[in-house]
């Protein structure tokens, strides 16, 4: 049997609906574990909890708002952004907006983490909560303003031609070449790799200078750990998005036959499906890495198991209850009277 790229780019489809789902449940799953873990002492002490919290909102979120409408565009082939201009306004200045604040806060985290780690007194004073809430706010700011409005202006529903569909794109080419050329490659590929392993780096370096040998072992198995699945699990979902928006921006004069471009759209299916894996795994690093996260996971799931069966004793209790008093009452009524 002759190979088909239309069968392969069918495959690609089922995976992004099916395995898409898929992601979606355990994302926003695992987010919401990350807002009750982070929101509750001792861990809401710890000023790295401010941002953890963050980025936990902000994927809980994006994961049904626009991972599931691109589930729908890519997967189902059917065009959600087309049915208004303000769908295609704000799906498109959300999403720029959502995946630049959580680079954003990644970067913020991973200079927590060195800043707690420091030996200098004046570094370490800046990890507070107070200091994480302000940074926060002017990060999520600058990605609104810089990223996110100029989006929402620019882009429309254009169509392609004469009596053709519209498609949701951007009036200004050099928008697009900004994204295609400096966006994707460099804030959605590169430099996310290149600054995490820069902070793993110094971060080591910084632990293994501290007095407390015990407590820099602990420290730096849970921070090496933790940094090196979050480089592994962003170069492997962030880089084939990146480079494959790269080449269709390279290529779009080329002429491409059926088969190649069943191709080019199977690579560009599979890499929007990897690309939505690093909003879905925080909690289940964290939960792997660090033993004060597994703990307030249990407990969170004790105290929901304790209030569930709470809920179920009662009932059952007034059934007993309700059942003997029936029975109590049939006994002590009087019997008939035999003539």
């Amino acid at each position: 049997m002759p190979f088909s790229t239309s069968t392969l780019l069918y495959v690609s489809r089922q995976i992004l609906i099916y395995g898409g789902s898929f992601l979606i449940f355990i994302g926003m799953f695992g987010s919401l574990m990350l807002i009750l873990i982070f929101s509750q002492r001792p861990l809401s002490r710890n000023p790295c909890s401010v941002y953890i919290v963050t980025n936990a909102i902000l994927a809980f979120l994006f994961l049904p708002l626009f991972f599931l409408p691109n589930i729908v565009t890519f997967g189902f082939q059917i065009n959600w952004l087309a049915i208004s201009t303000s769908f295609c306004k704000f799906q498109m200045s959300y999403g720029i907006f959502t995946v630049t604040a959580v680079f954003v806060v990644n970067c913020l985290i991973s200079f927590d983490r060195y800043a707690i780690s420091s030996r200098s007194a004046k570094i370490r004073s800046i990890s507070t909560k107070k200091t994480s809430i302000c940074l926060v706010i002017a990060g999520l700011t600058c990605a609104f303003c810089l990223i996110a409005l100029p989006a929402a202006i620019l882009f429309e529903n254009v169509p392609l031609g004469p009596n053709l569909p519209e498609i949701c794109t951007s009036k200004s080419t050099m928008f697009l070449l900004v994204a295609a050329f400096v966006y994707y490659p460099v804030l959605e590929g590169v430099l996310p790799i290149v600054l995490a392993v820069y902070f793993w780096f110094i971060t080591r370096r910084h632990v293994r200078n501290l007095q407390n040998l015990e407590f820099a072992k602990r420290f730096d198995k849970q921070i090496t750990r933790m940094l090196l699945y979050q480089i592994i699990v962003s170069a492997i979902a962030s880089f084939p998005f990146a480079a494959i928006n790269l080449y269709r921006s390279l290529t779009t004069q080329v002429v491409r036959t059926a088969d190649q471009e069943n191709i080019v759209q199977f690579i560009r299916v599979m890499s929007i499906w990897l690309f939505y894996i690093q909003f879905c795994t925080d909690f289940y690093i964290y939960i792997n890495t660090s033993s004060e996260v597994r703990v307030q996971f249990w407990k969170i799931m004790c105290l929901w198991c304790r209030y569930r069966n709470d809920r179920v004793v009662p009932i059952a209790t007034r059934t007993i209850t309700t059942r003997k008093t029936f029975q109590n009452n049939n006994t002590n009524k009087a019997a008939p009277l035999k003539y």
